[in-house]
């Protein structure tokens, strides 16, 4: 060999060791960058809601509960893979433990995991059919757990579908996905101590807790069920003293005014620490308004319910002919009972409510406003006279307040809270009526549950509405098959090939 080549021979073997030693340090940096990643995503668990509806976002409730539970929660899942609702199940229980260590998540298949099923089975006594298919299937769908407690969730419970919304040629049906609502429910269920009482009042017209009749209080009651409150009939007729165990009491629409001693009675039971929910509806007699007899009551917490009935203007939020029938609201204040519904910008309907006003100097707040265009007509005659509706002399001017909040306890830094309450009151009673409640795009229920939760003070319940989806099917034909059996099995193998092809023959050069 000649030394020129001897020379050659040389230089060509540095360009090669230098090339594996890039070669190990990439890879090396490459091994430690993995590692680094999942380290950190370990640490900082994240998951992104990427569905149009938003299936999978916690409401900011759901995340107050999680995050505070104070005790274990053991979640049996006793659904196969293959049922429709089980990966949307299992996506949520999976959010639901990345917020807190307390859950504990079981996933059973009764039928492919017969035995493991039987023992739990026997253990909670939980029955087994059988599909039309021959396969085993457990009588509930879900099964929480915590120390002696447990609640239920079936399959109806997490996923029922609005036939209504078919009505119409070529609409889809909608699908109420209620899987939130069903499992943080439970775990309230299972969680809380006491069951919390809310006590209703009877005895002056007020909306009743029987299941029939137009002013029925059914809806709330099952609700409320699902959250561990339990709702009560509370007779105030002739009563001076109200009982404490009341965690709170509620003023549904009365037609018959309080008397004095009554209306002193409620003030005694909220000035010990009792909380009050006073939703009074104007009562219209002829041109005039009858007085609830609570009228005082509420003047005596700052808050002012005027004489009045509120004509909403603004056309896009009427949803009758007339404008003081059923209206919506969506303009909200600024305190945590309306918060998280500020945020979602969910409807509220209303229907013939009073005005309310706040004095300079009082605590109160407001919580539900009306439109600009609103205002409050003081004289009824115009009313039902059929004059052009605007604002007059001695009316309320827009927009105005619908509903306010107060806290009667004083709170000083450093001294423990003096004694006192809670009292919201409303200008309206028939924001409750079932047709409402049960409206999952509307946010009636989250103001229910947001004005027990306040007045419980019980911040973390939750009444979360259903989600609504289009049930649309995947048509595939026989063309549309063969041309994804074409691009799937045949040509992105084929690319993968030429690729590597491409490349093996680069070096190769």
């Amino acid at each position: 060999m000649s030394t020129l080549d001897k020379t050659l021979g040389k230089g060509a073997s540095k360009p090669r060791s230098s090339f594996d030693g890039w070669a190990l340090a990439t890879t090396t940096l490459v091994a430690m960058l993995v590692v680094l990643v999942n380290y950190v995503s370990a640490r900082r668990y994240e998951r992104w809601d990427l569905t149009s509806d938003r299936l999978f976002t916690l409401s900011e409730r759901t995340e107050k509960l999680l995050s505070g539970l104070s005790k274990p929660v053991d979640i049996y899942v006793f659904m196969g893979s293959r049922e429709p609702s089980y990966q949307e199940l299992r996506e949520l229980v999976t959010r639901y433990k990345a917020k807190t260590d307390k859950i504990t998540a079981h996933f059973v298949d009764p039928d492919r995991e017969p035995t493991k099923f039987r023992v739990l089975a026997e253990k909670f006594g939980v029955r087994v059919g059988m599909q039309e298919n021959g396969a085993s299937e457990a009588e509930l769908a879900v099964l929480v757990t915590s120390g002696e407690k447990r609640w239920s969730i079936t399959r109806d419970d997490l996923v029922q579908v609005d036939y209504d919304s078919l009505e119409g040629e070529g609409k889809n049906a909608k699908v109420d996905v209620k899987t939130e609502q069903a499992l943080s429910g439970a775990l309230v269920q299972v969680t809380a101590g006491r069951a919390t009482s809310v006590c209703v009042t009877e005895g002056h017209g007020e909306w009743s807790l029987d299941a029939g009749g137009e002013r029925a209080l059914l809806i709330m009651k099952e609700e409320l069920k699902r959250e561990n409150i339990e709702v009560q009939a509370l007779g105030t007729r002739g009563k001076s003293t109200l009982p404490r165990e009341c965690d709170a009491i509620f003023v549904l629409g009365p037609i018959k005014a309080f008397s004095t001693e009554e209306s002193a009675a409620l003030k005694k039971y909220v000035d010990a620490g009792g909380n009050l929910l006073l939703a009074l509806d104007p009562l219209i007699s002829g041109e005039t308004l009858s007085s609830t007899g609570l009228e005082e009551l509420a003047q005596s917490y700052g808050v002012h319910v005027d004489n009045d009935v509120v004509v909403e203007l603004d056309e896009q939020r009427l949803l009758s002919p007339s404008p003081v029938e059923h209206f919506v609201v969506t303009t909200f204040g600024d305190h945590k009972v309306v918060r998280s519904m500020a945020a979602m910008r969910a409807p509220v309907v209303l229907a013939l409510s009073r005005s309310l006003s706040i004095g300079e100097g009082s605590r109160a707040q407001w919580l539900l406003r009306s439109s600009d265009k609103a205002y409050g007509e003081s004289a009824l005659g115009s009313l039902t006279a059929g004059d052009d509706m605007k604002a007059g002399e001695g009316d309320v001017p827009g927009p105005v307040t619908l509903a306010a909040v107060v806290e009667t306890r004083e709170q000083q830094e450093g001294k423990p809270a003096q004694p006192g309450g809670r009292v919201i009151v409303v200008g309206d009673s028939d924001w409750l009526s079932p047709e409402l409640l049960q409206q999952p795009q509307l946010a009636n229920i989250d103001l229910l549950s947001g004005f027990t939760g306040f007045l419980t003070e019980r911040d973390a319940l939750v009444a979360i509405a259903p989600r609504k989806i289009n049930a649309q099917a995947i048509m595939i034909t026989e063309d549309g098959l063969f041309s994804v059996f074409l691009r799937a099995v045949v040509l992105m193998p084929l690319a993968a090939l030429v690729m590597g092809v491409g490349v093996w023959f680069q070096r190769r050069q």
